[in-house]
């Protein structure tokens, strides 16, 4: 499997651990959350086996070309649009929470405004770039940022103040009914093998099935990656402090001291590495959502520019924009709870498509 793949499904799981996910986890600490995030590890590695072997049975071929190749037309059309907005309402949630989140530890002065066009100019122009060229710049950021993640996250563990009490109560309510809320949190850190329905198209020669071990590998990662973001900051902040915090792990990293480092406060490390690890996430996310809509619309040119692509760009501006001006943090968190549980179902519907595709291209 190429390395690309793998810088995908880790992306994924590490730009979910500070923003809704752990907030939403930490809300069910105590109603069977451990019980939910297995559950979701399960359900996501069945459909990270069924949805990535199936795409690998098309080499050099996004979802887009598959199944509208291999499906009705009207049913290709409204599919690919559908899932085009997922992947932009993926896109939305994360840059609102980072605009909120730059507003309130970096930069209060600075207008949200501002905050915004800047953000999104990124963003944007970088969705708009060559497929391939989305995957040298997340190559580099993996690099810069996943050793540096990675030792936060172990000093974290090892912290003297760290209270283990407060996360064994946690394991204590195992028995608790799971809750859909937290199950679908929990499965949206690991979906990132969805992002091959459109990189596939550059993984040409270079992949192989997914096997047990490369799954297992997964899973394994996955259920280190998701019981950090949600027992560290209870074990930092104790089981009825962490749910005060709108972002647990930003307050949980303020507490945090390099003592011999060259910045003494793991605050400032920690929301420069989330920084990068969100925007080319946002990026991918976003030139994801584009090639599937684009994939239904006629394609209009003017000077040889592609001029879908850029609506779609300003389109989706406009909605961060007045999205972060008109919803409260309130409101942004209990519509992101109802996403994450939508896209349990449009994952199994996913799933289930794709293999049909490939029923049908074994019998031509």
């Amino acid at each position: 499997m190429s390395r690309y793949f793998y810088y995908l499904v880790i992306l994924n799981m590490l730009a979910n651990v500070v923003a809704l996910v752990p907030r939403i986890l930490i809300e069910e600490r105590v109603n069977g959350v451990v019980t939910s995030l297995m559950i979701a590890i399960i359900i996501t590695l069945i459909y990270c086996l069924v949805y990535t072997n199936s795409m690998l049975k098309f080499p050099g071929q996004g979802q887009p070309e598959i199944i509208k190749k291999y499906t009705p037309k009207w049913f290709a059309s409204g599919y690919l649009f559908f899932i085009g907005i997922l992947y932009f309402l993926g896109t939305w949630f994360v840059l609102l929470s980072f605009i909120d989140i730059t507003k309130r530890f970096i930069n209060p002065e600075m207008p949200a405004l501002y905050i915004s066009v800047l953000f999104l100019s990124i963003i944007c122009l970088g969705a708009l770039m060559k497929t391939e060229k989305t995957l040298y710049a997340l190559e580099i950021i993996m690099i810069i940022s996943l050793p540096l993640i990675t030792g936060i996250f172990l000093k974290a563990f090892l912290n003297e103040h760290i209270s283990w009490d407060a996360i064994r109560i946690v394991f204590t309510h195992t028995i608790e009914p799971p809750s859909n809320t937290s199950i679908g949190a929990g499965a949206y850190s690991l979906v990132g093998f969805y992002f091959i329905s459109i990189y596939n198209r550059v993984l040409k020669n270079r992949v192989e099935g997914m096997g047990v071990w490369r799954i297992v590998l997964i899973g394994i990662a996955g259920t280190i990656n998701i019981f950090t973001s949600l027992l560290v900051p209870i074990g930092m902040n104790g089981i009825d402090g962490a749910e005060n915090y709108i972002y647990p792990w930003f307050s949980t990293a303020d507490a945090l001291r390099m003592e011999f480092g060259f910045i003494e406060r793991v605050l400032y490390i920690f929301l420069l590495l989330y920084i990068g690890i969100s925007m080319i996430s946002a990026t991918i996310t976003c030139h994801i959502a584009m090639e599937h809509v684009r994939s239904v619309l006629p394609e209009i040119k003017w000077k040889e520019v592609k001029i879908v692509p850029v609506m779609m760009a300003i389109l989706f501006s406009l909605a961060t924009i007045l999205g972060y001006f008109f919803l409260s943090q309130v409101q942004v968190y209990e519509l992101a709870k109802m996403f994450f549980s939508l896209l349990l179902f449009a994952g199994a519907f996913s799933c289930a498509v794709l293999f049909y595709a490939v029923r049908r291209s074994k019998q031509k």
